[in-house]
């Protein structure tokens, strides 16, 4: 079961704005509502204009269909798209697939020859989707299908493919990337699906742990795949945007990380497109890169027509303890107190929430740089001495959404607890929080006016291993090229949902439910219904009430859900969807 704290903010009394997010439907219209992108809409917002399934039913739900893949088409972080009625989706193996979303019957599948693809970790969290085309991808190949029949557009690339990283590359860097170049190589890496707005597809690229030369944002061409413009998040050379101001905060050694590993927002009215990029490399030991390491760990917004910076924000300096800075970016419009913002809020592995106006970059509330832990073990290690703390408007520090502080089960452990920013050591094995917000997204409801955010209570103790600038460029090896050993069972690790008012930075409430494992969470949804949708690790899937947290519907699969939820309807009726493993699950109210 999960449980809920209901914090005194909750009697806040908040005004909501009307401006919705663009493209996003603002009710069903004539029975139908599609989940276009992974997000649902251009802000990422992942709000659902249904209402169908409410707060007074959604303990009614039922499972209406499910679909059960083969073993070698795995599915595990995926979340399907629906569009006229069509729900589709790729697994890891290659393929992509179509189903009735009213039945869960498969209309098409088509396979990509998938020995053709470079790829060295394939985790694809579903297609993307925009002017008539669906794009499955695959490891850094992106694809362009006809959705309904599952054949790819001979006009987009190669018949219908694009090793859309190689081709970056080489339009940023021909002289050192050949055109025929395996990024895989490099250590690069899709694992989120390109966002559409206007005839163009705004691609993020990771992964940072394989020490990558910076992480990607790349605008391609949606019908025909021609690069826009590329940005690197970690500036290699003059001539990179923003080399002038991130060259000094990096010593002589690679400059390696930064990897995108979420979607791309966009604000068409400001004409921007909005990234959180990753955590520097190597992981642990930040010897070979003295300095702030920019762009890394910052939230970045990009001019759509350009890829020229407009503004960032560092959340973490000169990082290494791999909180990636990685949750989001959600846009958001907001009113409280005759006050309107137009925000971006993005979160991390360090659980702490950070909110911006989104067309200045200006924190909403104050974010102080404090003093942190700085003394090390390890040789030639800079610490950086200050790290930027959210506050919310009353001048305190805002609530963060999972612990900052390690609540170690074993006495005996407890000596060794330190707080967040400690560095690891080479020889004690100190232990703190390390849980937080991952890949899966957020919500905003613009009917609480409230933000949702999905983490985890976690610890870790490691040991570094100094490694210096050694490393070579896409050997990485996840980021455990720079540490000895860890270890994360001293602490009970726990699911947390919070929700926060943005202007005021309160957190209203938090929910939590059992989780399995400390890091690595699926992101929710909220709909009209005033329902917030979570799964679990543990194969729960849950709703709550999402002025509340209170806990109102829970169902118990015998398969992890790893993968964020989506919502539909379709003939009338609403449907709710999530993966658990390999298995699609869809819910909905009782056909009576």
């Amino acid at each position: 079961m999960s449980r809920t704290r209901l914090a005194a903010a909750a009697t806040f009394v908040t005004l909501l704005a009307a401006a919705a997010p663009p493209r996003a439907q603002d009710a069903a219209g004539a029975g139908g509502f599609d989940w276009p992108s992974h997000n649902l809409d251009l802000y990422g917002s992942r709000y659902a204009a249904l209402d169908q399934i409410d707060t007074s039913n959604v303990g009614r739900l039922e499972l209406a269909w499910s679909v059960e893949m083969e073993r070698d088409h795995s599915i595990l972080q995926v979340t399907p798209l629906v569009v006229d009625g069509v729900l589709y989706y790729n697994d890891a193996a290659g393929a992509a697939f179509a189903l009735d979303a009213a039945s869960g019957e498969r209309l098409w599948t088509s396979d990509f020859d998938p020995d053709s693809i470079s790829k060295r970790v394939t985790r694809p969290r579903g297609p993307g989707y925009g002017g008539g085309r669906l794009y499955p991808f695959y490891g850094t190949t992106v694809f362009s299908v006809y959705p309904a029949t599952g054949q790819p557009d001979p006009a987009f690339g190669d018949g219908g493919r694009r090793d859309i990283v190689a081709a970056a590359l080489h339009h940023k860097y021909p002289d050192s990337y050949p055109p025929d170049l395996d990024p895989a190589a490099l250590g690069h890496q899709m694992m989120a699906p390109p966002a559409y707005h206007d005839g163009v597809l705004y691609a993020g690229v990771g992964l940072s742990d394989q020490h990558i030369p910076g992480g990607l944002v790349i605008a391609f061409d949606a019908r025909t795949a021609a690069i826009r413009w590329v940005f690197n998040t970690i500036p290699q050379r003059p001539g990179d945007e923003g080399y002038d101001i991130a060259r000094p905060t990096w010593g002589d050694g690679l400059r390696a990380g930064g990897g995108v590993w979420t979607m791309p927002a966009i604000d068409p009215e400001l004409g921007l497109v909005y990234v959180n990029a990753g955590n520097p490399s190597a992981d642990y030991d930040g010897s070979g890169r003295p300095g702030m390491n920019l762009f890394t760990n910052a939230t970045i917004a990009l001019r759509m027509e350009t890829g020229e910076i407009a503004w960032y924000y560092q959340a973490i300096h000169h990082e290494v303890w791999d909180i990636d800075h990685v949750t989001g970016p959600i846009l958001f419009d907001a009113t409280r107190d005759g006050r309107t913002v137009r925000g971006v809020g993005a979160g991390g592995k360090n659980c702490l929430m950070y909110m911006w106006d989104r067309a200045t970059g200006a924190p909403i509330n104050p974010m102080v740089e404090m003093v942190v832990p700085t003394e090390t073990d390890v040789p030639g290690e800079q610490i950086w001495p200050t790290q930027p703390f959210p506050y919310n408007a009353r001048g305190v520090l805002m609530a963060p959404f999972c612990n900052t502080w390690p609540m170690v089960a074993d006495p005996a452990d407890r000596p060794m607890a330190r707080q967040l920013y400690t560095p690891y050591s080479m020889t004690h094995g100190y232990i703190v929080a390390h849980g937080g917000s991952s890949w899966g997204p957020p919500s905003f409801s613009p009917r609480t006016g409230l933000l949702y955010m999905t983490a985890k209570d976690g610890t870790i103790a490691l040991i570094v291993k100094p490694v210096g600038d050694s490393i070579e460029i896409g050997q990485g090896r996840g980021g455990m090229t720079s540490q000895v050993s860890s270890r994360r069972n001293q602490m009970p690790p726990e699911l947390t949902i919070s929700a926060y008012e943005p202007i005021s930075g309160e957190q209203v409430w938090q929910a939590r439910a059992p989780t399995v494992s400390p890091i690595g969470v699926s992101g929710n949804l909220v709909t009209a219904g005033d329902i917030l949708v979570q799964g679990t690790d543990t194969g729960g899937f849950y709703a709550f009430d999402a002025r509340t947290g209170e806990q109102l519907f829970e169902y118990m699969s015998e398969r992890p859900v790893r993968s964020s939820p989506m919502t539909y309807q379709v003939g009338g009726r609403q449907y709710i969807v999530v993966v658990a493993s390999n298995r699609i699950l869809a819910f909905a109210l009782p056909a009576s």
